[in-house]
């Protein structure tokens, strides 16, 4: 460029530019602090590229570029680290989803197997609350409801039956 040492050569040219560079980059980013960030790598791309420098060259257009292309590069790379996050956040909102879903199907199969005890005969019902609701030995739930304990365990396994059957067929085999 001229015979002054590339580091003058830059002094000057910066001392030129850093504004008019700063306000283009604000221009394109909209962020000061971006915009100083730009500006920056932009003189740092120009110090390295001091000795293809022509004498004479107007270098705000090669800052200009400089510029564009900085902006362009840091704007794919905030893209691409949204789209990460977006689907990191998807990932864990499906996960949410799939939690919910278990918890309804819950729900639902608590509420299906209350109404299937409402609908058992009285005395099987009442071996099987005694027994699932409230733990009773087939000995406790024979003497309370003066039934051997024989009776208690063929009421009991009737309503264990009973319920398999009408869950499978009504949830299907591939619920589990």
């Amino acid at each position: 460029m001229s015979d002054s040492p590339p580091k003058e050569q830059f002094e000057k040219i910066f001392e030129e530019n850093n504004l008019k560079v700063y306000r283009f980059a604000f221009k394109l980013t909209g962020d000061a602090n971006r915009a100083q960030e730009i500006t920056q790598l932009c003189f740092v791309r120009l110090w390295e590229n001091m000795h293809q420098l022509k004498e004479g060259q107007d270098v705000f257009p090669l800052l200009f570029v400089y510029v564009k292309n900085l902006v362009i590069d840091e704007t794919r790379k905030l893209y691409r680290e949204k789209k990460a996050m977006a689907k990191v956040a998807d990932n864990q909102s499906v996960e949410t989803a799939h939690s919910g879903e278990k918890l309804l199907l819950q729900k639902e199969l608590t509420t299906h197997i209350h109404q299937l005890i409402e609908n058992m005969p009285e005395q099987r019902r009442n071996v099987y609350m005694l027994s699932r609701s409230l733990g009773y030995s087939h000995r406790e739930i024979g003497q309370q409801l003066s039934i051997s304990p024989a009776t208690v365990k063929n009421h009991l396994t009737a309503a264990l039956q009973y319920i398999r059957k009408e869950l499978t067929s009504h949830f299907g085999n591939n619920h589990r």
